[in-house]
């Protein structure tokens, strides 16, 4: 099955737990840098083809930086 995600910066600032879409990974993220961790762990190990963002600024740097 393919899988794409939706709604990367939906919510408020991670440091505060990130609001409600967030709120399955609020103990794991403590600040906005959290962002590219979680983008990795679905890039790397969840194997996801597409990541949608309400700011695609974040998923376009992490692809450069990454090399995608």
């Amino acid at each position: 099955m393919d899988l794409s995600t939706w709604t990367l910066e939906r919510s408020g600032p991670l440091a505060t737990g990130g609001v409600y879409y967030f709120q399955s990974v609020t103990p794991a993220i403590n600040n906005d840098g959290d962002t590219y961790t979680m983008l990795d762990v679905v890039a790397k190990q969840v194997g996801v083809l597409g990541v949608f963002s309400d700011w695609p600024a974040t998923v376009t740097y992490y692809a450069n930086c990454m090399g995608l």
